[in-house]
């Protein structure tokens, strides 16, 4: 843990109406107090109803904008978010090696499917080379319902797919919930958990899971032990769905880990105009 305010990186994807990805990050981080870098491995355009287009960075820019932050700040944590192709997985692994190394814990949110139900990645090559660059560094792998079926190959119970994903190599297994589920599915390779949490169905939950792995990032970056970051990061995510902005958007509302409803600045001066 470092001094001061911790500084977390985020390795994803920039969501332009804001709620999910690079954007998303940053404000989960913020609300567990940790100052947020990042490195941009692809563009979507992208708004509550779905991705209508994706674009990847390249994969040279992708290292080069690791290396440059990783040489300057002190990274506490790192959150690995959407999974682009075989190729940049690749470069990355040796990368989150050496922080993995540096006892710098590594959450992965395999993003391969969003809120909104737009699948941004089911490539067989993709969800094998997640498996193979991913989770060796990984201290959790944070995915939804239907990522997790991608990773094991077949659907089940969330407890069985968790099971499946740790026999992959995962060291521990947080699956957040699926229609008409609640709470997370946690398990280390010994013991299961249902973590509970509050459910609202009020869908407002574009970025709910960016927030969670990033929260939980941030956690771990606090020194919070992994079982504790994921209770509490779950708690928070679920408070963010409760005050999400349902007047933002069309379809799947925006997450609101911040609060951004209670933080409107107070009128200065009298109704009338006259400043004081």
């Amino acid at each position: 843990m470092t001094a001061g305010v911790p500084v977390c990186l985020t390795i994803g994807s920039s969501d332009s109406s804001g709620g999910a990805g690079i954007q998303g990050d940053i404000k989960a981080f913020a609300s567990v107090g940790c100052y947020a870098a990042t490195v941009l491995v692809g563009i979507t355009a992208q708004n509550t109803s779905g991705v209508t287009g994706r674009w990847p960075v390249p994969v040279e820019a992708v290292t080069a904008q690791l290396r440059t932050v990783r040489d300057d700040l002190p990274i506490a944590a790192v959150k690995v978010g959407t999974t682009w192709s075989p190729e940049l997985l690749a470069a990355l692994a040796p990368e989150l090696a050496g922080f993995a190394a540096h006892g710098v814990p590594v959450v992965v949110d395999p993003v391969m499917v969003t809120a909104a139900g737009s699948w941004l990645s089911a490539d067989t090559d993709v969800t094998k080379a997640v498996i193979r660059d991913l989770f060796p560094s990984s201290v959790v792998i944070t995915p939804n319902r239907r990522e997790a079926g991608l990773l094991a190959g077949g659907d089940g119970s969330r407890r069985e797919l968790a099971e499946t994903i740790a026999g992959l190599g995962a060291p521990t297994v947080v699956i957040t919930p699926g229609p008409g589920e609640s709470g997370d599915w946690f398990f280390d390779g010994e013991r299961h958990a249902h973590l509970p949490s509050e459910r609202h169905d009020n869908a407002a939950e574009h970025g709910v899971g960016c927030a969670h792995s990033a929260l939980t990032a941030g956690l771990l970056a606090h020194g919070r032990p992994l079982d504790q970051a994921v209770r509490e990061a779950g708690a928070r995510a679920a408070a963010g769905v409760r005050a999400g902005l349902g007047h933002l958007g069309t379809r799947v509302h925006p997450v609101d880990v911040l609060g951004l409803v209670h933080r409107v600045p107070p009128v200065e001066g009298e109704a009338d105009g006259r400043w004081t």
